[in-house]
């Protein structure tokens, strides 16, 4: 069985829209999604957290966190996690371990490639950031995500939608402005807001990529989980803020 096939992956990066004959398998080859793929065999059946922890583990990422900060995770009812999307792939695992240890019940937004990982399928509510607001999956996402907090389970989700950049007006790696239906999300929820901040980023070379075609920086994505060895992914969490705390045009 092949977890991201050539269609998952060609649709995923967008390179669906790149009419180039053997494109998606060549980027696919050079991006190591077959080792991934094996990787990802070999876990198992193993889901959530101890799934996370795996791959953390196989890939070399450790994690570090105190203790203070993991007490700022609210231990019942519905919350948003808002986190910086510095990597694209080692802080979304790192959240899934470090969320689901403490709160098991919840539900993480996600590029809808990960929703073919049988490992994960459970928790993930699938979007596709490559489509607008108004479409059906994107729609379907919003219901989801609202129906998820109103039962009272947390939901954790990238704001940005895509990995950090570098921007050149500020000539800083930093993340994009949120996507608007996050916004709309806070806005109806009215649930508290969790803050979570990953340290460091891909690189600026990785950051390049986006300039040629944003679709050769998703694609590398997976590949950038295999030069991580010995990292240190160190994260923050902060104090839960309040829906009443938050501005109004803040969620618009």
């Amino acid at each position: 069985m092949t977890l991201i096939s050539k269609e998952d992956f060609s649709k995923a990066t967008g390179l669906c829209n790149v009419p180039i004959p053997g494109l998606t398998s060549m980027i696919m080859k050079m991006m190591k999604i077959n080792r991934f793929n094996n990787i990802i065999r070999d876990a198992n059946n193993l889901e959530g957290e101890p799934f996370a922890n795996y791959l953390l583990d196989t890939l070399g990422v450790i994690i570090e966190i105190d203790e203070s900060d993991i007490a700022n995770i609210p231990t019942e009812g519905a919350f948003i996690s808002i986190a910086n999307h510095p990597y694209g792939a080692i802080e979304s695992l790192a959240l899934l371990s470090t969320l689901a240890k403490y709160r098991p019940d919840t539900m993480f937004m996600g590029n809808f490639l990960l929703k073919k990982i049988p490992n994960l399928s459970n928790c993930i509510i699938a979007v596709n950031p490559f489509e607008k607001v108004q479409d059906s999956s994107s729609i379907s996402g919003l219901k989801i995500t609202l129906k998820t907090l109103k039962d009272g389970f947390p939901v954790a989700i990238f704001p940005a939608g895509e990995v950090s950049s570098f921007k050149l007006k500020t000539r800083k790696i930093t993340d994009r402005d949120w996507h608007p239906v996050v916004g709309k999300i806070i806005s109806k929820a009215d649930v508290p807001i969790l803050p979570v901040y990953f340290h460091g980023n891909n690189g600026f070379l990785f950051s390049l990529l986006k300039t040629i075609h944003p679709s050769l920086q998703t694609a590398k994505l997976i590949s950038e989980l295999f030069n991580k060895k010995g990292h240190i992914l160190k994260i923050k969490i902060g104090k839960p803020i309040l829906p009443k705390e938050i501005p109004a045009n803040e969620c618009n």
